[in-house]
């Protein structure tokens, strides 16, 4: 029986992997270590991205986000009257930070793009699932001439590939969404069989961007629940996070907070849900659920943030491209994965 299609290497999650701390530190304190970067021209103070879902990012967490010089893309759920308005009901008009999601519908979201490109946005996200699709191909040449007038930023994905990476910077795209599968709502992999591990899709995407030799951003998208995931992923070299779930059940989070059994919820949707879905009722790969309520947004981004700092300071990393190039991994066994995690006895 031949099995010449079924790849032999590991692929990896965040999980199965852990920074070495093998550098001898001259970090006084971690905030010395500054965790701001260039993205798609503005400056974020922490890698930080909130994802374009109905139930993360509307103009209040798009706001917060701003006021915090983190990116919040405001999602393509409504219309493009109604984006603009979340714009302008939060006072983030005159905002570098401006950020909006778009489809790929030739006959509604090249409309929704210009207007957008007229109100003033400059950051677009193609929102779409599989960013290795001749349609995304097809969209971005009916937009060019829009993109090239209004000197726009584009981020397009999602892609798990070498190969799939490869398609979208030949393309000429800004920035790319990686991770098929991972994300905390998304049932593609169960339903589909697509999707890899969360660290083994960004090494794909930047072995294709090292290969090219592109200045293209990688944005990890998915897979990520703690401050530590969040590192490693900055550490393998991705120039920011995206963040679902993390944001989702914040205050400025989209969605009335829920009292159930005497706690505080909100509701969270993948972006592919019947919930998001139900005026077309297509295939479905995204799920439903509460969240619990956290809270504002500026404590877990404070929270992540400084997570961030204390890791580059083990690294004796001041900044985050000495923190890329230090960085050296692990793997862990399912025993060294254990003993890592906090030992709490009963009784």
């Amino acid at each position: 029986m031949s099995y010449k299609n079924i790849l032999v290497d590991d692929s990896l999650t965040y999980d199965d992997v852990s920074l070495l701390p093998d550098q001898i530190s001259e970090v006084k304190h971690r905030a010395d270590c500054d965790t701001s970067i260039e993205f798609c021209g503005v400056k974020l103070a922490v890698p930080i991205i909130a994802s374009p879902m109905n139930t993360v990012c509307g103009g209040k967490m798009a706001k917060a986000l701003s006021d915090l010089d983190c990116l919040g893309i405001i999602h393509r759920f409504n219309t493009v009257e109604e984006q603009i308005k979340e714009f302008e009901e939060n006072n983030l008009n005159g905002s570098v930070y401006k950020s909006a999601a778009v489809g790929i519908n030739s006959n509604t979201d090249i409309d929704r793009l210009k207007k957008l490109a007229d109100y003033g946005v400059k950051i677009f996200c193609i929102d779409i699932a599989n960013g290795g699709s001749k349609m995304i191909e097809k969209y971005l040449k009916s937009i060019k001439s829009v993109v090239d007038k209004y000197k726009l930023q584009i981020i397009a994905g999602n892609v798990a590939s070498a190969e799939t990476t490869k398609f979208l910077i030949n393309l000429g795209v800004d920035a790319i969404r990686v991770g098929i599968g991972n994300g905390a709502m998304c049932s593609t992999s169960i339903k589909s069989g697509i999707g890899i591990g969360q660290v083994d899709a960004i090494m794909r995407a930047l072995s294709a961007k090292d290969e090219l030799k592109s200045s293209v951003k990688i944005i990890a998208d998915g897979g990520i629940s703690t401050p530590g995931a969040m590192c490693k992923a900055i550490a393998l070299g991705c120039d920011a996070v995206m963040f679902g779930r993390v944001l989702a059940g914040t205050e400025e989070a989209p969605g009335d907070v829920l009292k159930y059994n005497n706690q505080r919820w909100k509701k969270y949707c993948g972006s592919a849900s019947f919930a998001v879905k139900q005026e077309n009722k297509n295939y479905i790969e995204g799920e439903e659920s509460l969240v619990p309520y956290k809270g504002i947004v500026s404590k877990l981004i404070k929270e992540y943030r400084e997570g961030l700092q204390s890791s580059m300071s083990y690294l004796n990393s001041l900044n985050i491209a000495d923190y890329q190039e230090k960085a050296t991994f692990v793997k862990l066994t399912s025993h060294s994965f254990l003993e890592r995690k906090p030992q709490v006895e009963n009784g």
